[in-house]
């Protein structure tokens, strides 16, 4: 384990209120920033403590690897590869591989690999990032890793329905496929994209249990 993320475990400054507040009122407008302040909120929670070292466990020694991502070199791959579809989503997107990493991850291999894998899950998952999609994946990453960020997201879903009742049956579809799968695939936390990006998606879901 990480020497940052020891350090990380043994802080007990606990929940961080002010930046929860931030995370609700800013993610409707702002989901990027949402989800920096609710990573900063649970940064020293003992939920986010336990969390870490589940997911620690479940990673193994790939805790320890630094992620590097050129995105311009994954564009090279074919768009029906994990690296391939991952670079073309992020220039979407409008993001780079550092959108969700703070200053606090500078040093911190494991912190970068978790911020890092939100995009690669959604390629993984097969969930857009749509709301919808975001909602889906959201239930799967929170059976997997029953962490404070995808709880965060998942406690939007009521607001959301209740302001786009046509788009309740693939929420509800995406919810109830994001659960299920979540519970039966593989620990995606275990699984080093970054030496996979060449795998078609499908070679990738196959490997990881996922339902398509």
């Amino acid at each position: 384990m990480t020497t940052v993320l020891t350090q990380r475990l043994r802080n007990r400054q606990g929940l961080n209120w002010g930046e929860l507040w931030q995370a609700y009122r800013v993610f409707m407008p702002d989901p990027a920033q949402g989800i920096l302040h609710i990573r900063e909120a649970e940064r020293y929670s003992s939920w986010n403590r336990w969390v870490l070292r589940r997911l620690s466990r479940q990673a193994g020694a790939i805790c320890d690897w630094v992620v590097t991502v050129d995105l311009e070199q994954l564009l090279e791959l074919p768009p029906d590869t994990l690296g391939g579809a991952y670079a073309r989503h992020m220039l979407e997107q409008g993001f780079t591989p550092e959108t969700f990493i703070n200053e606090d991850l500078d040093k911190d291999p494991f912190g970068q690999r978790l911020a890092i894998a939100h995009d690669v899950q959604h390629i993984m998952t097969g969930f857009d990032s749509s709301p919808v999609g975001e909602f889906g994946l959201a239930a799967f990453m929170f059976v997997q890793y029953w962490d404070l960020l995808n709880f965060f997201v998942l406690s939007w879903t009521p607001w959301f329905a209740m302001g786009n009742w046509k788009s309740i049956p693939q929420l509800l579809a995406n919810l109830t496929r994001g659960f299920v799968s979540g519970w039966r695939a593989r620990a995606l936390v275990a699984y080093p994209y970054e030496r996979n990006w060449a795998k078609s998606i499908s070679t990738v879901r196959q490997e990881l249990r996922i339902i398509e």
